[in-house]
C-alpha cells in the first residue's frame, strides 16, 4: 500500500514571500554567515597596510618603498572587493527574485522533518480547464525539499519572518503574516523541542 503523503502531518501552509522580506532575510543571513568572515579579511589586510606604511614612514634609507606602495594598494583593492562582494552577489539575487516574485510556496511539518519548496503552475492549461469542466481537480505540480531535524539544521525567528537555513549553504523564508498566532506557537514549541538550541528567535 502506497504511504500516505500526509501521515502525521502537523501543519501545512501556502504563502508568498514579498520582495522585502526576501532581501531583509538574505541580509541577516550575511550579517550572520558572509560578514564576518569579510571583515575578518579586512582586518588582516589592514594590519598588512598599516605594517608597510611604518615601513614607508621608518624604514630608512634601505626600504624598498615602491614596492610597499605597490603592496599596499593591492591591499586596498582587496579590502574593496571584500566590501562589494557581499553587495554585488545580493544585487543580482535580488533581480532573480524580483522576477519570480508571484510565487506560492508550500511549507509542510512533520514530526520528524519539513517539506518547503514552490508550487509550480500548470503547464498544460487546456489539460486544466478540462480537469475543472469535468469537476476532477487537477494533480499538483510541487517542487520542494524534505528537510530532516539533525544538527546541520536551524531555524531563527525574526520578528516577520522564520529563517530556516541549514549548513549555512541555503536558507529559506517563512513569512508570519501567513499563519495565525496558534500555528506560530505550535510551529515555536515543536521546532524548538526537535531543534533544541539550534532555534533561537530574534525578537
Amino acid at each position: 500500500m502506497e504511504e500516505n503523503k500526509t501521515d502525521g502531518l502537523l501543519l501545512e501552509k501556502q504563502y508568498k514571500i514579498p520582495f522585502d522580506m526576501f532581501r531583509n532575510a538574505f541580509i541577516a543571513f550575511q550579517r550572520k554567515f558572509v560578514y564576518p568572515k569579510t571583515y575578518a579579511i579586512m582586518g588582516v589586510l589592514a594590519v598588512v597596510i598599516g605594517i608597510y606604511a611604518y615601513f614607508i614612514i621608518y624604514g630608512g634609507e634601505n626600504a624598498n618603498r615602491s614596492l610597499y606602495c605597490i603592496i599596499i594598494l593591492f591591499c586596498l583593492v582587496m579590502m574593496a572587493f571584500q566590501w562589494m562582494n557581499p553587495r554585488k552577489i545580493r544585487m543580482n539575487l535580488m533581480e532573480g527574485v524580483r522576477e519570480i516574485g508571484d510565487d506560492q510556496y508550500r511549507l509542510r511539518i512533520f514530526p520528524e522533518y519539513l517539506e518547503i519548496g514552490t508550487i509550480l503552475p500548470p503547464e498544460d492549461k487546456e489539460a486544466a480547464g478540462a480537469d475543472e469542466l469535468f469537476d476532477d481537480t487537477p494533480e499538483e505540480d510541487f517542487s520542494g525539499t524534505r528537510i530532516h531535524y539533525n544538527k546541520g539544521m536551524h531555524m531563527i525567528e525574526y520578528p516577520a519572518f522564520f529563517m530556516i537555513y541549514q549548513q549555512k549553504t541555503m536558507f529559506y523564508v517563512v513569512p508570519k503574516a501567513a499563519f495565525t498566532e496558534e500555528e506560530l506557537e505550535i510551529m515555536r514549541v515543536h521546532f524548538s523541542q526537535r531543534l533544541e538550541k539550534n532555534f533561537s528567535s530574534k525578537c
